[in-house]
């Protein structure tokens, strides 16, 4: 069991470092679009995913949930998005770390 921990934390963490990377890279490029327009510009996931070449059609999918959420998600800035989930999973990793270094702690 104390196998699974660690390696839940293990992805946790380097998921959330990853997420946060790519929410510095796309925040680095708004403000570069911002100072060349002249205006705040922040990219939303909509057009991220379309970049990206990842087409998420809710109609194909034929799932209401997928059109509800798609249609709720495709308006935020993908660098807030990002670096948002970045720091939520690199808290769940020091989350199941202090919970591992209790239990070591607690045995001695």
């Amino acid at each position: 069991m104390q196998f699974f921990r660690r390696l839940a934390g293990s992805l946790s963490f380097v998921l959330g470092t990853l997420l946060l990377a790519v929410g510095v890279v796309f925040a680095v490029g708004d403000i570069a679009r911002s100072l060349a327009a002249d205006a705040p510009r922040l990219l939303p996931v909509s057009e991220a995913l379309a970049l990206l070449g990842i087409g998420v059609d809710p109609a194909v999918t034929g799932s209401a949930t997928v059109a509800v959420s798609y249609a709720a998600i495709s308006g935020w800035s993908v660098a807030i998005t990002a670096g948002a989930l970045g720091i939520l999973f690199l808290l769940l990793a020091r989350a199941l770390r202090r919970v591992r270094r209790v239990r070591r702690d607690a045995l001695r």
